[in-house]
């Protein structure tokens, strides 16, 4: 919830919503099943943010990539999904 918007601007409160979760839910099986990943999650708003030292060194800094929401998510799922099978087949 307290995760910065990305190129989509969507605050990620949006998605706990139940009205959405069916939509969200068809949009990631068209994914899954289409192989085709929507060209906006691809894309993502860079940002500098300071680690330390001098502020006008530009090594003291490190890049930010806001990306998606919806991709955000959809990377979590897949993520579990694929930690679970390869648990299952003993592999981790």
């Amino acid at each position: 919830m307290d995760k910065a918007p990305g190129i989509d601007d969507m605050s990620p409160r949006l998605l706990i919503a139940d009205c959405i979760v069916q939509p969200y839910c068809n949009i990631y099986n068209n994914i899954i099943f289409d192989g085709i990943v929507p060209q906006d999650w691809k894309r993502a708003n860079l940002c500098s943010v300071h680690k330390k030292g001098s502020r006008i060194v530009a090594g003291n800094y490190r890049p930010i990539s806001l990306t998606s929401q919806l991709c955000k998510v959809f990377e979590f799922i897949m993520r579990e999904v694929l930690i679970s099978h390869l648990e299952n087949l003993h592999l981790t």
